[in-house]
């Protein structure tokens, strides 16, 4: 029986003594976790290639996205080196439309359109394709939950001429 006295006080005396930490006041943990945030991707022009840029909002329709692109980088995004290949005066697509993996684009009839793309020759010279190609692309990927390399583009200039059908990955791009 004189075992379990020592075993005894020595466990009453770890209680008393606590664990050695002091107390201390309320500590601020920062900002809660957020998790996935929805973002848009837009395809802009760095040295040649195509660079996806994220935008911060949730998933709007393939027409709404080529609205944003067609608005051009921000400040910030031309500040790091980013560009257009679209041309200026080229408005809002005439018709946007899409099913399980295909967006079809008609641009407005007569669209300013650069010279050395018609024919298309080569996808590092049409670059303002691959833009289009790939923003529709991804925004269609993201509503759909397929893999936007998935998606095929088809774009026409006014209802008589087909430039051509796309993937993304047709064009040079950035690593991300």
């Amino acid at each position: 029986m004189s075992a379990r006295v020592p075993a005894w006080a020595l466990a009453a005396a770890s209680l008393l003594a606590g664990c050695a930490i002091s107390p201390t006041g309320v500590m601020d943990g920062g900002e809660p976790p957020t998790g996935f945030q929805p973002s848009t991707r837009l395809y802009f022009v760095s040295d040649a290639r195509l660079r996806a840029v994220s935008r911060p909002m949730p998933w709007p329709s393939v027409r709404d996205t080529l609205d944003l692109l067609l608005e051009g980088p921000t400040s910030a995004e031309r500040r790091q080196g980013l560009r257009t290949e679209l041309q200026p005066g080229m408005d809002t697509p005439a018709e946007v439309t899409s099913d399980t993996a295909r967006v079809r684009i008609t641009l407005a009839d007569p669209v300013p359109v650069p010279r050395e793309s018609a024919p298309v020759r080569s996808r590092s010279q049409n670059l303002w394709l691959g833009q289009l190609t790939c923003t529709a692309a991804s925004a269609l990927a993201a509503r759909s939950n397929i893999d936007p390399d998935a998606v095929t583009v088809v774009i026409r200039r006014g209802r008589a001429e087909r430039l051509g059908s796309f993937r993304c990955s047709e064009f040079p791009r950035a690593p991300e």
